[in-house]
């Protein structure tokens, strides 16, 4: 292991350097425990963006739905829906008993 100039970073006295190796050393250990923890977050995020993406497209869908709706709605309205005129006149015609 190449050694370190610790003159760059101002460690030139044992006691300060032992003093960071011991804080590096509880960061790793710090780290290392909570990997696991840290992982299934961004698991979670990851999932929870996933669910919002869902979200998001189910929206669009609904919106898409809601516009056909809007749009019978208006034929029906309006008395040009074809569907739903053939529907009124064969019961019409089943109530007489022409069919």
């Amino acid at each position: 292991m190449e050694h370190l100039n610790l003159d760059d970073i101002g460690l030139t006295d044992r006691v300060q350097y032992n003093a960071t190796v011991a804080n590096f050393n509880e960061i790793q250990r710090t780290f290392n425990s909570n990997t696991d923890e840290i992982k299934s977050e961004l698991d979670s995020k990851a999932n929870l963006n996933d669910f919002n993406n869902e979200i998001k497209r189910l929206d669009d869908k609904t919106d898409a739905l809601n516009e056909d709706w809007k749009a019978r709605l208006k034929r029906v309205t309006l008395g040009t829906d074809e569907e739903t005129i053939e529907n009124v006149v064969t019961k019409i015609l089943i109530e007489k008993g022409v069919i």
